[in-house]
């Protein structure tokens, strides 16, 4: 029995010197995952503080951004409108700019007129110069070819109007009528 007995005192001593053994291990362990959660909780706390941080700066950054983008817009709608009117204001003012040099060179050929049936040779040059120089700057986008043509009526003009006076009348008179014809056509 001292065997056994000595066996379990040695069991017994054994298993004593085990005890504090597996308490000082589980002491490290169980600090060792109180630190773990200790430390995952605060690094847990620090991504959420951090992630409601960025919200609250993503916030205040774009709610001011999104309102300034929807006044904006609003005044893009606004003015919409107006670039629309003023696109036709511009259509129209192109066109009416091109009706007055048509009118002009109208008008200049009326007074040509007025001096081929006076023969007055100075005034004739001085208007077929006055056309020329207003044919030249005419540009049509409707008819391009339409100035042109014009030019070429005007020198038949030119070449009959120191020459043949009744010649220079009639095609002339045939000038006033395309450019009559014109007018008409562009409103």
């Amino acid at each position: 029995m001292n065997i056994e007995d000595g066996k379990n005192e040695t069991v017994t001593e054994a298993t004593t010197d085990r005890k504090p053994a597996e308490d000082i291990k589980e002491n490290k362990s169980s600090k060792k995952d109180s630190n773990i959660n200790t430390l995952l909780r605060k690094i847990g706390f620090s991504f959420l503080f951090f992630l409601l941080g960025a919200l609250v700066v993503g916030l205040a950054l774009y709610l001011p951004a999104n309102s300034n983008f929807q006044k904006a817009n609003a005044e893009l709608e606004e003015l919409r409108p107006i670039k629309s009117a003023y696109e036709e204001l511009v259509s129209e003012h192109e066109q009416i700019t091109i009706q007055r040099k048509i009118y002009k060179i109208l008008a200049n050929a009326s007074q040509m007129q007025v001096a081929l049936v006076n023969e007055d040779n100075d005034r004739i040059d001085q208007y077929f110069q006055y056309m020329e120089a207003d044919l030249a700057e005419l540009s049509i986008p409707d008819f391009p070819d339409q100035p042109k043509s014009l030019q070429e009526q005007l020198t038949r003009v030119s070449d009959n109007g120191f020459t043949n006076k009744q010649d220079a009348l009639q095609a002339l008179q045939l000038f006033q009528n395309d450019l009559l014809l014109l007018i008409d056509n562009l409103e």
